[in-house]
């Protein structure tokens, strides 16, 4: 186990937060794929078939966001403390940022800025997931240069 992990308390942290989001995510994704299937099933005509659609849709939406979630809070608290195994962690953080300020736009532009409060905090944090793996990361590579 290495020491030198500058960015373990800011990995850990939102690690922490990305598995509690992700395992939310899971049972909200179960309601939805639940009740999608209870009105299909109904068969409560052209709208019910139209709401069960929409609703198992966005289940397996987000479904694929709460496992993505998971496993990046899983590999924050999992490589915290350990700056050598931090570029997974720095790509897929890179990666959730550009997916959250896509979000964020998107969000912005169709409801206006009122309703953008969770995206706003999850643009803060993805920000501290990326800065304690770039630290991280870069603790590592001056440690390599020594």
């Amino acid at each position: 186990m290495q020491t030198n992990a500058p960015g373990r308390g800011k990995l850990k942290v939102t690690g922490i937060l990305y598995i509690i989001f992700g395992a939310l995510g899971l049972s909200l994704s179960l309601a939805l794929l639940a009740g999608g299937g209870l009105l299909l099933a109904a068969g409560a005509g052209t709208v019910g078939i139209a709401l069960g659609a929409v609703a198992g849709i966005l289940g397996a939406i987000t479904v694929l966001t709460a496992v993505f979630y998971l496993i990046l809070g899983i590999l924050g608290v999992r490589n915290c403390d350990k700056p050598e195994k931090c570029g997974v962690n720095f790509v897929l953080g890179i990666l959730v940022l550009v997916l959250v300020v896509i979000g964020l736009v998107v969000n912005v532009a169709t409801t206006g800025p009122s309703d953008a409060l969770s995206s706003v905090v999850g643009l803060v944090l993805s920000i501290l997931y990326v800065m304690g793996a770039k630290e991280n990361k870069d603790a590592h590579a001056m440690a390599g240069k020594v």
